[in-house]
């Protein structure tokens, strides 16, 4: 049985003792980041074994439930069709003001967001509004690579990822014939704050900004389509994680981002609020082709390539000194994992993803109130709990990557019964023994108090004085 058929059993058996749940419950259940989790709800529901709910975030449960969700549904299907259209009045008036957001319009209103995005969907669906931008439409699929605005310079030759910030390509310039990473994001204040610190950043241990450029991406909203004649026409702005639906809504960022609403007569000719344009930010990288770190323990787990202690030391060398170069210029990086680490083609480690980089403080030296975005998993206690945190949050996760590149878990249901064990310092019997100082190191990193964990500088210097770290190696080919 394949690791990933064994965790969407246990999936299943998650849901038949516990009943219907969302991703993220189940994510923190498995020690999995949310994307892997509705991947395998998505493989489920093509399998007919789950379905999920229309609502926002989604309900999951087994399909053999559906028969008795659905009987329980109808007087709630039959109340949406005949729904108060004085309400929907109140959101169009509302909507004519200016651009708004679905939690905005709520709170005029006095009522729950999950009530004001369920009246706009029935809006769209009567062709009053439409489906202005979103994830779903940010990231062209495999078959258009050739075509993708905004990069016309290049030659896309693969898509590298895809998530909630948007799509990472592999690409060759068309002048001077080199490879690079392109990211390709909605442009936003995230999306700016993370090009300006990768602007800022210079060091080997840290993927290399090259340039960034804007891009507009037109296209003809619903209106066009449903052709609504002698009614208004509004156009609702969807955000959408590209994880093939948003299951958190954090901070208001997902689901029905914006509002707008233009009128439009039947009969004329005119384009307000037919064409709109998403303006994305393209992030130009040095291409890894190393792989990531998670490809690196995969091919070790497997017994692909052997695991050396030596190797092991050096690696996690370079990643210390990368974060090391990080919070000595004051930022925290916040989503740290083998996901996220990288090689060069010489062996070098790249440390990437900036997307939720953060300063450590605010402009007078004062802690910032913080969110819990990131990669639950590896999240660090206090950065979970949303509490004030300073960059020994990143430490936390750092101790989980350097257990996994010294211990082999052969299958995703091991990891599944280890990792809330390992976040509460409890090793499997073997590790203390056979990595007796690694062990001491790790059970500090893993402190629920971010005081007792140590700097990123100590741990370096911590490193240089117990193990044997041969200079001339560190950029030896590692994956």
């Amino acid at each position: 049985m394949s690791a990933d058929t064994e965790m969407e059993r246990n999936i299943c058996d998650f849901l038949k003792q516990n009943g219907k749940s969302k991703a993220l419950i189940i994510s923190n259940k498995f020690g999995l980041d949310k994307c892997t989790v509705k991947k395998h709800l998505y493989n489920l529901q093509r399998a007919n074994q789950v379905f999920k709910s229309d609502e926002l975030p989604p309900v999951w449960d087994l399909m053999e439930k559906k028969n008795e969700i659905k009987h329980t549904l109808k007087p709630q299907l039959k109340s949406q069709t005949t729904r108060d259209t004085s309400e929907d009045k109140h959101v169009e008036d509302l909507l004519r003001s200016g651009g708004l957001k679905a939690q905005k319009i709520a709170s005029k209103l006095g009522q729950s967001k999950q009530s004001i995005q369920k009246q706009l969907y029935s809006l769209e669906k009567e062709g009053k509004v439409s489906a202005k931008r979103g994830f779903s439409s940010s990231c062209p699929s495999d078959h258009g690579l050739d075509s993708v605005s905004g990069l016309q310079n290049f030659k896309v030759i693969a898509k590298l990822g895809e998530g909630g910030y948007g799509c990472v390509y592999k690409v060759k310039h068309k002048y001077d014939d080199k490879i690079y990473a392109v990211k390709r994001v909605i442009l936003t204040r995230k999306a700016d704050s993370e090009v300006k610190t990768l602007a800022r950043l210079d060091h080997p241990n840290i993927v290399r900004y090259i340039t960034c450029w804007p891009d507009s991406d037109n296209w003809t909203s619903n209106q066009g389509r449903n052709q609504v004649s002698n009614t208004s026409s509004d156009v609702v702005t969807f955000e959408r994680d590209s994880c093939e639906e948003d299951d958190d809504d954090e901070d208001g960022t997902s689901g029905m981002q914006s509002l707008s609403v233009t009128e439009s007569a039947s009969g004329n000719n005119r384009t307000d609020g037919s064409n709109h344009s998403t303006t994305y930010l393209f992030i130009q990288m040095e291409f890894c082709e190393g792989g990531t770190l998670t490809d690196w323990i995969k091919a070790r787990d497997f017994m692909e390539k052997p695991r050396t202690i030596v190797e092991i030391h050096q690696i996690f060398y370079e990643i210390i000194t990368g974060v090391e170069y990080i919070h000595a210029n004051k930022l925290i990086h916040r989503d740290l994992k083998p996901d996220n680490i990288l090689f060069g083609a010489d062996g070098k480690v790249k440390i990437g993803d900036f997307g939720l980089v953060a300063a450590q403080t605010d402009q007078n030296g004062d802690p910032i109130e913080r969110s819990n975005r990131g990669t639950t998993s590896y999240m660090s206690p206090e950065q979970k709990n949303k509490r004030n945190y300073d960059e020994k949050t990143d430490i936390f996760p750092l101790g989980l990557v350097w257990f996994e590149m010294l211990w082999k878990i052969s299958t995703g249901s091991e990891k599944v019964k280890l990792w809330p064990d390992l976040r509460d310092k409890r090793f499997p019997e073997g590790f203390s023994d056979g990595y007796q100082t690694e062990s001491k190191f790790i059970m500090k990193m893993l402190s629920y108090s971010p005081e007792h964990r140590p700097h990123a500088k100590d741990l370096k210097e911590k490193l240089e004085k117990f193990f044997s770290l041969d200079q001339n190696l560190l950029s030896q080919k590692t994956v």
